[in-house]
């Protein structure tokens, strides 16, 4: 197969949990003087400091920018007032908090919520010990999903139909003209409706999601993979030029390769069920083409009713189909 592009289909997600986003936090007691803090927020990687107070059951937050305004106070003079007083002085005390399981869009919602300038602030993330989430990897994290969402089906990670398609006219587009071949290689999760009857939809899912991982695994470098329907699976390839025996012979290996990378459960499936794959018919192919065909005659017909001068009002051209 000659690539056009080399697509990876789905792609690693984007973090969808907080604690994939959060980092160990450094954690001070509240009678460490603010002095001792000076040092610890020179380096780099440190964006807060988390500041515990056991006598009063309660925990804070000191951003760096939070420690630097402190210490410039509003005449100049917060260096001196405040080198010698313990950190419970200039700490955040009603920081947000969360847990590592919540969600980064919840998060990312709450966190913009809050007012000012402290809606960029760090993120208290508790578990066994405490971490901290930049604000902007939140935001970043929850573009990430929202861009994904908008372009990769939800269940299986794989681009659908309407991303397919697209990649089927695009190399259809670059082989016009030439004698490459662009092959298209349909797959269909046979009985995914009895399935769903029997054993419910998680099964069914869970079947679906195999397949994906199956066919994602399986398909040729340069070749694109999407899912065009609840049960079908679509394959995009280019072939390099070649006469009519060698491409039916590229299209029915490709076919038979994709087939059999599903023919059996991967290791470690779970599911109760395992079901077969079926390559479309020709039959169903032929006749989903001609209905397309009918259509675009339509379309071209209405068009050209509308166009037509005002004499000529009513003539339909007539349109041929390949």
């Amino acid at each position: 197969m000659v690539a056009h592009r080399t697509h990876s289909p789905g792609g690693p997600p984007p973090a969808t949990r907080t604690g994939e986003l959060a980092r160990d936090a450094d954690v001070v007691g509240a009678e460490v003087e603010v002095a001792d803090l000076e040092e610890l927020f020179r380096r780099d990687r440190i964006t807060s400091v988390v500041v515990e107070d056991p006598d009063r059951a309660r925990t804070g937050v000191i951003t760096r920018p939070r420690f630097n305004s402190a210490l410039t106070g509003r005449l100049g003079y917060g260096r001196a007032v405040l080198l010698r007083r313990p950190l419970s002085m200039i700490t955040d005390w009603s920081p947000l908090v969360v847990t590592s399981h919540d969600s980064v869009a919840d998060v990312a919602t709450r966190a913009m919520a809050r007012v000012g300038e402290r809606r960029y602030d760090d993120v208290l993330v508790r578990g066994e010990h405490w971490q901290v989430a930049e604000a902007a990897d939140l935001m970043v994290a929850l573009v990430a999903a929202l861009a994904r969402a908008t372009t990769h089906d939800p269940l299986t990670g794989l681009p659908p139909r309407a991303a397919a398609w697209h990649e089927l006219g695009r190399r259809c587009g670059l082989a016009a003209g030439g004698r490459a071949r662009v092959v298209l290689v349909l797959v269909a999760v046979a009985g995914l409706g009895q399935i769903n009857e029997r054993h419910g939809d998680a099964e069914g899912d869970l079947v679906l999601t195999a397949f994906a991982h199956q066919l994602t695994a399986a398909v040729p470098p340069g070749c694109d993979l999407g899912r065009i329907d609840g049960d079908t699976f679509a394959v995009v390839g280019t072939m390099p030029p070649c006469d009519d025996v060698r491409a039916a012979r590229g299209a029915y290996g490709l076919r038979d390769h994709v087939t059999a990378s599903v023919g059996r459960p991967p290791a470690g499936y779970t599911g109760r069920v395992w079901p077969v794959a079926q390559a479309a018919e020709a039959d169903a192919l032929a006749r989903a083409a001609q209905a397309r065909l009918a259509r675009t005659r339509e379309l071209v017909a209405a068009a050209a009713d509308v166009q037509a001068p005002a004499s000529t009002q009513g003539a339909r051209l007539p349109v041929r189909g390949t």
